[in-house]
Formats: C-alpha cells, sequence, structure tokens
C-alpha cells in the first residue's frame, strides 16, 4: 500500500505540516475540517487550525479525507508519522542501491 496521494484543492502549506502528525492528530484534524467536532486536537499545528477559517468547504472536506486515508496508511504501517514511514523507505532503498553497486564492484 503505497502513501494516499493529496488532492489539488489543499493547499501546499498545509500538507507540509501533515509529515509529522500522528494518526490520531490527523483523524482530529478531519473531524475538525468536517465540523464534527468544534475543539481542534491538542497536537495540531496552529497555523493548519488558523488556516481553516480561510478554506473554503471544498477544500476542508479535500483536508478531511486526506486526513483520514493518511491516518488508515500510517496505522497499517504502524507509523507515527509520514515521516517515519519516507525515511524507513529511504533507508532501505539506500542499502539495496549500496548493496547492488558493492555487488558490482563499483
Amino acid at each position: 500500500m503505497t502513501a494516499p496521494e493529496p488532492p489539488n484543492a489543499i493547499p501546499d502549506f498545509l500538507l507540509e505540516q501533515f509529515t509529522d502528525l500522528s494518526p490520531e492528530t490527523l483523524r482530529g484534524i478531519a473531524d475538525y475540517a468536517r465540523g464534527d467536532t468544534y475543539i481542534a486536537p491538542d497536537k495540531a499545528p496552529e497555523t493548519i487550525v488558523e488556516s481553516f477559517a480561510l478554506q473554503d468547504d471544498d477544500t476542508l472536506e479535500a483536508v478531511a479525507e486526506y486526513a483520514d486515508s493518511l491516518a488508515a496508511f500510517l496505522e497499517t504501517r504502524d507509523a507515527e508519522s509520514l515521516t517515519a514511514v519516507t525515511s524507513t523507505q529511504d533507508t532501505q532503498e539506500r542499502w539495496g542501491h549500496d548493496n547492488i553497486l558493492k555487488w558490482h564492484g563499483n
């Protein structure tokens, strides 16, 4: 399973802040974006919470769907954040690349 692709409706400055969030915080952000709760998650960055006031309903729904799908992805990998998943993948890819070079005498 690969990480979900973020919708184009979500501004880049918001997407950048999702990389270090836990599945629990992402689910809370999704609920907050949908208006299911009026209390933002404690661990949600203030910039995300504040920016929601400037977003239209379509963007907020896209944020909610993406945050839920990203949380589900992280839960299936038992990961604490997207950064944790990608740094593990980078290490594994680097290990494979280094071994291929070693095996071929380079």
